[in-house]
């Protein structure tokens, strides 16, 4: 489905507009929409990032992909221990496979590449390249870590790489060897065969910043965005939904720190919270759960099935009270609203308990639903 029926961007009412996936692109998200122009989309995937790679989602976003699906990875840094106990960059992919990132160690004044297969080395020559070509090679950031004895040079994503030593002075010399022999190394990466890479333990080691914030303005944004999707650009447009519109674009307030826990994270929780045991979990999927009625209008959005979470998206309206539902699947293999009685299937089915129904009286019921939609 696609909105196509304003030009007027939903986030800053500007002209213009562009393609917005909802869920993010980056947890599978193929519902586009195309309400939201071209700037507030470039400006708020910084958030869609927070949610989909530093956040818990990001691990159930690995774990739960297929390799079939879209590529994905977990966010953060993540390592191994390769046969010569050099301390390996992967990434975390697809059913939690690794993938050995494009990198180079410092061996006295030579530079040996690990690099997962042909593909590998082909991306860390097209980025030195570039590097060389454009005079930024000497501006590679630099990661002090007293464990890192070895000098390394990694390619942390396609575009951005740093170099991992026990001193600036290791990690220099590193860049000066680089720079230094590049058209010998580069030759020798064209013509070498697939550097193979084996790992000494089967394991990783995971460091995965959370950013809490960005996760909770990238569920409110999703929620938001449903709303649009099924209620019409023009629906989210009015005034009720600033607070939460300004919010998403950046209006993030922190709450003072308290000194009886000076520790705890400051997290503005104004708009959305985190749901431990949800009581509605009608999706395995991405889906979205919208309520209007006097507790204002309200969604629960649910990610992967497992991590849910309660918005307020505004203040008490006036008339009758709705539900609407949405369920976007994750493997991109298609969104579609689902109606009332098709929700009332699955809470039965998933809910009996909660709903105080036995469970002999369940498929009863679920006739009774069946007919009502065939009847229609």
């Amino acid at each position: 489905m696609d909105v196509v029926e304003s030009e007027i961007c939903i986030y800053c009412r500007q002209p213009g507009y562009s393609r917005e996936h909802n869920p993010p692109a980056s947890l599978g998200g193929n519902c586009v929409l195309s309400c939201v122009c071209t700037q507030c989309n470039k400006t708020l995937s910084a958030i869609d990032q927070g949610l989909a790679e530093n956040s818990p989602v990001a691990v159930s976003k690995a774990a739960f992909t297929p390799p079939a699906a879209f590529c994905t990875h977990v966010g953060g840094e993540a390592s191994t221990v390769d046969q010569f106990g050099l301390t390996l960059g992967v990434r975390v992919g697809n059913e939690m496979k690794t993938h050995v990132r494009p990198q180079f160690f410092l061996d006295g004044n030579s530079l040996k590449a690990r690099t997962a297969d042909r593909d590998g080395i082909s991306e860390l020559i097209a980025h030195i390249d570039k590097q060389i070509s454009e005079g930024k090679l000497a501006d590679t950031y630099i990661e002090v870590n007293a464990e890192f004895r070895v000098p390394r040079f990694l390619m942390h994503r396609s575009t951005e790489s740093y170099v991992s030593a026990s001193s600036i002075e290791d990690a220099e010399h590193l860049l000066r060897v680089l720079q230094a022999q590049w058209p010998d190394i580069r030759n020798n990466l064209l013509t070498c065969e697939e550097v193979k890479v084996e790992t000494r333990q089967p394991s990783v080691l995971m460091k995965l910043t959370m950013r809490p914030n960005d996760e909770f303005r990238g569920v409110a944004k999703i929620a938001f965005e449903a709303a649009a999707l099924l209620c019409g650009p023009q629906f989210v447009l009015r005034p009720t939904f600033d607070p939460i519109r300004e919010y998403i674009m950046g209006d993030v307030r922190l709450p003072p720190i308290d000194p009886a826990n000076p520790e705890a994270l400051a997290i503005d929780a104004r708009f959305v919270r985190r749901i431990v045991d949800c009581p509605v979990k009608f999706t395995d999927q991405h889906g979205v759960l919208l309520i209007a009625g006097a507790a204002g209008i309200l969604g629960l959005v649910i990610l992967y099935g497992e991590h849910c979470y309660s918005v307020t998206l505004a203040p008490r309206q006036d008339g009758e009270p709705w539900m609407r539902c949405y369920e976007f699947s994750y493997t991109k293999d298609g969104h579609h609203e689902i109606d009332q009685l098709d929700f009332a299937r699955r809470a039965l089915e998933r809910f009996p308990e909660q709903l105080k129904i036995a469970k002999e009286n369940i498929p009863y019921l679920l006739n009774i639903i069946q007919k009502n939609k065939a009847g229609r």
